[in-house]
């Protein structure tokens, strides 16, 4: 079972669209996913059209001692794709759970029991938090999406310098290093004169350490998570469904050769 976190320190680049999309195309390559919610924002959750009032969500996983795995994951309607969901209650049990001890591994330990999926897809809030932590001694693995825009070679390369600093410290006590498996470049568009240039930019350091697919700028990726639907549900057709099926295939098809350093080649 592979356990990826989707995240980057910047907001409103695509973590919650890919891993909504990214879990749905590995299930229509035939695999079995778990999306964990991670940000008290909910997008995940929300954009899969999971209403969160009468259910538990990770917040109790994380805060209540007495909890199974059954009670918090919730079936979407797409078949083998189900989610542990999140809303903002997460907020106050991030500053509850700041009060108890081994606080960065109790969404580590919750899952040691957890069977049955070939991949758990991890949706990260924009912050280095409690939370956060959590979901990186979990995971295994990062991919990270960026957007193309100004600094964002800076914000990759201190994303990556933080995931080191955090190997160095907690590293031999998780037991494994998490490593970023690789950059997916989000809402791309080729006609932008800053989407070219940064791209360049990031070729020149990363090389091979960006991911093939690119996710296009497709008002259906929108779309489909207001009407609570993978873009594979809402539109199977449109270029953001074939580029999140291009992605699940280049993910399923990683070596560990394919991973990132803070010292790119």
């Amino acid at each position: 079972m592979r356990t990826i976190a989707i995240a980057n320190q910047k907001g409103g680049v695509g973590k919650s669209t890919t891993t909504i999309n990214l879990g749905a195309g590995l299930v229509a390559k035939g695999h079995k996913v778990l999306l964990i919610d991670c940000d008290p924002q909910g997008h995940a959750t929300l954009g899969l059209g999971i209403e969160t009032k009468n259910i538990k969500t990770v917040a109790d996983l994380l805060i209540k001692e007495s909890i199974s795995l059954e009670e918090v994951i919730s079936h979407t309607e797409e078949a083998n794709l189900d989610i542990i969901p999140s809303d903002i209650g997460l907020s106050v049990s991030e500053m509850q759970l700041s009060t108890k001890g081994a606080k960065e591994f109790k969404l580590r330990n919750s899952l040691k029991g957890l069977k049955g999926y070939d991949f758990v897809i991890i949706d990260c809030p924009p912050t280095f938090g409690t939370i956060t932590m959590n979901a990186f001694t979990t995971a295994s693995e990062i991919i990270l999406p960026v957007q193309l825009g100004y600094f964002s070679l800076e914000g990759v390369v201190s994303f990556v310098e933080t995931i080191d600093f955090i190997n160095k410290e907690i590293g031999s006590v998780v037991g494994h290093k998490i490593v970023i498996s690789g950059v997916l470049i989000t809402f791309f568009d080729t006609r932008t004169t800053i989407a070219k240039n940064v791209f360049k930019e990031l070729k020149e350091v990363f090389e091979d350490k960006i991911y093939s697919t690119k996710i296009p700028q497709n008002v259906k990726l929108n779309e489909a998570q207001s009407f609570g639907k993978t873009i594979f549900q809402y539109e199977p057709n449109c270029r953001g469904a074939e580029a999140y099926l291009d992605l699940a295939t280049e993910v399923l098809a990683q070596t560990s050769k394919h991973k990132l350093s803070t010292q790119p080649s």
